[in-house]
């Protein structure tokens, strides 16, 4: 499989390949305690025989198998290893990039949205002096024409006022 195939892998399937080297080896290694076994009983065989030569060079096959066996089962382990820790540094520079993105995104809305609010928290206090102002003039109005119709209650209210305070009012 070569690097290019095993980068379009996903998490899963790289997991169930090693899963599945993982089992390769527990079956070599079953093979060789079933070696091992096998040799313990051809040592049996070849102390019976006599001929420990002739033993020793069915046996370095054996050995011979067994080793190449489990030194390409490491190295694919290791390859395999390497190529995961790859994948996930690369997956966590990504993510790392779209969660900074998002974060910028946010930062320039919440800027926005604060703008808006100030702009129209200025425009409504603005609407209200001018609201209250027109009602103030109405009723300043309103109780300037009620004193003009009752002149006689406006002398007496000036008259209770002391001189010193200036009111904004004149005394007609």
């Amino acid at each position: 499989m070569t690097d290019k195939e095993l980068r379009k892998l996903s998490r899963g399937e790289l997991l169930e390949m090693l899963i599945a080297q993982s089992k390769q080896l527990q079956s070599l290694e079953k093979k060789l305690e079933d070696a091992e076994a096998a040799l313990r009983k051809k040592e049996i065989a070849i102390d019976r025989a006599g001929s420990l030569a002739e033993a020793a060079l069915q046996l370095n096959g054996v050995f011979e198998a067994a080793e190449a066996a489990c030194e390409q089962y490491t190295e694919n382990i290791r390859s395999l290893s390497r190529r995961q820790e790859e994948i996930c540094a690369r997956m966590e520079a990504e993510s790392s990039a779209k969660a900074k993105s998002i974060l910028d995104a946010a930062e320039k809305k919440r800027t926005e949205m604060e703008r808006d609010t100030e702009q129209r928290c200025a425009e409504m206090t603005e609407k209200a002096r001018a609201e209250a102002q027109a009602y103030w003039d109405t009723v300043s109005d309103k109780l300037e024409a009620f004193l003009a119709e009752h002149s006689e209650l406006r002398q007496l209210l000036f008259a209770a006022v002391p001189q010193s305070r200036d009111y904004g009012h004149e005394t007609k």
